[in-house]
C-alpha cells in the first residue's frame, strides 16, 4: 500500500512540476497548437508534387530542353527544403550540371550552382562557381552577395567587407541579410538584430509571404541568442502565420521549451511532431540532449548513436560534419575521426568555428599545447560564437590559464540559451573551480 501511496504522490508531484513549467514558462502551446498538423506540410507538398510532375512531363517530352531542366533544378532544390530528402538536392545539381556543359557560363545556372553548393556546406566548390558568375560581369549586384556569402563562410572577412560596401543599399532586402551576417561574424548583435528587422519591414511591405516568414523565422533566432526570449516567441508565432508548414519556427520553439522553460515534455512532443513528418537526423541530437538533461544516460547515448549513424550517410556531404566533430571528440575511442573530419573541415571553411573544432578535438586527444596553440592563432577574437568561446574557456582553464579561461566561460554562460542547459551546467561547474 505504501509503495502504492508514494507512486502516486511521485506522479502527482510530475504532474504539477509540468503544470508549473507551462503555466510560468513562456511557451503556451494553445499559441501554436493549429500548427501541429500534417496538413500544412502535406498541403505544400502536394503544390509542389503537382508542379514537379508538370515540368517532368514537359522533359519527358523534349528531353534536351534546357529551360525545362533548370526549372526542375530550381523545383528539386526547393522539394529539398520542404520534405529534408537530400535526394532531390543532388537531383537538381545534376541538371544544373547537364546545363552548365552544354551551355557554359550562364550566370543563373551558376548562381543556382552556388546556392546547393552552399545548402550542402561544399563551399570550395560553392566558391568556384560564384567566381565564374563574378567575372561575366552580368549581376554584379546579385552576385556580389553570393560571393560575400561564400567569403564569409571560407573566413575571407577582409574580402566579404570589400565586396558588401561596393553594392551597400540600405533599401534592398538582399543586401541587408547579408549585411546580418557581416554584423553577427563580427560580434555586434544589437546592430545585426537591428539591420534584420528593417530586412523583416521590407519583406512585409513588398507583399511576399515566403520573403516574410523566412525573415521573421530567423528575427526570431537572433532575438533568442541576445535573450529577448519572449520576443523570440512572438516572432515564431507571427513566421508561423504567414507559413503554417514553417518547420525551423516550430523548431525553435521547441528549444525555447527546453532551454529557457525547462519543459521537457512539450520540447518533446514538438520534436517528436517534427520526426514524424520531416525525418532528418537533426531531431535524434536535440532529443539527446534533452535526454541529457533529464540523466536519462542511456537514451541520451542511443539517440546520439542514431544521429551519428544517419549524418554519417555519405549522401549529406559535408552538411553534418561539425555536429560529428563535437560528438566524436567527446567519444575516446573517436578522437582520430574527429581530428581527421576537422582538418577537412577547415580545407572546405578555413573559418574560426572550423579552427574552433580543430582545437577542441586536439585538446581532447591529449594535444593540449596544440589546443592553445590554434586558439590563439585561428579563434581567440575572431568569433564571438557561443561553441567557440565555451572551447576556448575549457581548453585554457585545463592548460593553466585561468584569468583568460574565466573570461570566455562567463562570455560563453552569457550565451545560455543558445548553448543550452546541458552547456551550461558544465559551465558553471568550470566556473566554481576557478
Amino acid at each position: 500500500m505504501k509503495k502504492i501511496i508514494f507512486a502516486t504522490i511521485a506522479i502527482a508531484a510530475i504532474a504539477a512540476l509540468v503544470y508549473i513549467q507551462s503555466a510560468s514558462g513562456v511557451v503556451k502551446p494553445a499559441d501554436y497548437e493549429a500548427f501541429m498538423t500534417k496538413e500544412h506540410l502535406e498541403k505544400a507538398r502536394k503544390e509542389s508534387n503537382t508542379q514537379t510532375r508538370f515540368w517532368e512531363d514537359k522533359l519527358a517530352s523534349v528531353p534536351d530542353n534546357f529551360v525545362y531542366q533548370k526549372k526542375l533544378a530550381g523545383l528539386y532544390a526547393a522539394d529539398f527544403k520542404l520534405t529534408g530528402d537530400v535526394e532531390k538536392l543532388h537531383r537538381s545539381d545534376s541538371l544544373l550540371h547537364v546545363v552548365n556543359a552544354r551551355i557554359p557560363g550562364q550566370v543563373g545556372v551558376l548562381q543556382a550552382l552556388t546556392a546547393n553548393a552552399i545548402t550542402r556546406h561544399a563551399f570550395r566548390e560553392a566558391e568556384t562557381y560564384i567566381t565564374q558568375a563574378y567575372e561575366t560581369g552580368e549581376k554584379k549586384f546579385a552576385n556580389s552577395l553570393m560571393l560575400t556569402d561564400v567569403k564569409l563562410e571560407r573566413g575571407d572577412f577582409f574580402t566579404a567587407h570589400f565586396l558588401l560596401k561596393d553594392v551597400a543599399s540600405d533599401s534592398h532586402f538582399d543586401y541587408l541579410i547579408r549585411e546580418v551576417k557581416m554584423l553577427d561574424q563580427q560580434g555586434d548583435l544589437e546592430a545585426a538584430i537591428e539591420s534584420m528587422e528593417k530586412a523583416a519591414a521590407l519583406a512585409r511591405s513588398s507583399g511576399s509571404v515566403t520573403t516574410t516568414n523566412w525573415a521573421l523565422s530567423n528575427l526570431a533566432d537572433m532575438y533568442g541568442h541576445d535573450g529577448r526570449i519572449e520576443k523570440s516567441y512572438r516572432t515564431y508565432l507571427e513566421a508561423l502565420s504567414y507559413n503554417p508548414a514553417d518547420l525551423h519556427s516550430l523548431k525553435g520553439i521547441a528549444w525555447i521549451a527546453f532551454s529557457h522553460d525547462k519543459n521537457t515534455a512539450e520540447a518533446r512532443r514538438i520534436l517528436g511532431f517534427l520526426q514524424s513528418i520531416h525525418p532528418v537526423p537533426d531531431y535524434d541530437l536535440l532529443l539527446s540532449e534533452i535526454a541529457s538533461f533529464e540523466n536519462n544516460d542511456e537514451e541520451a547515448r542511443d539517440l546520439r548513436q542514431a544521429f551519428i549513424a544517419k549524418a554519417s550517410n555519405p549522401i549529406y556531404g559535408n552538411m553534418y560534419k561539425s555536429y560529428l566533430c563535437e560528438l566524436m571528440s567527446d567519444m575516446a575511442e573517436r578522437t582520430p575521426e574527429a581530428l581527421a573530419i576537422a582538418q577537412a573541415e577547415i580545407e572546405e571553411r578555413p573559418h574560426p568555428m572550423s579552427y574552433s573544432l580543430l582545437a577542441w578535438a586536439s585538446f581532447r586527444d591529449g594535444e593540449k599545447q596544440q589546443a592553445v596553440d590554434i586558439l590563439k592563432k585561428h579563434v581567440i577574437e575572431q568569433t564571438e560564437e557561443p561553441a567557440a568561446l565555451f572551447h576556448s574557456g575549457v581548453i585554457l582553464k585545463e592548460t593553466g590559464n585561468e584569468q583568460e579561461a574565466r573570461k570566455y566561460l562567463k562570455a560563453a554562460l552569457d550565451a545560455s540559451f543558445e548553448l543550452g542547459p546541458v552547456l551550461t551546467g558544465e559551465i558553471e561547474g568550470y566556473l566554481a573551480q576557478l
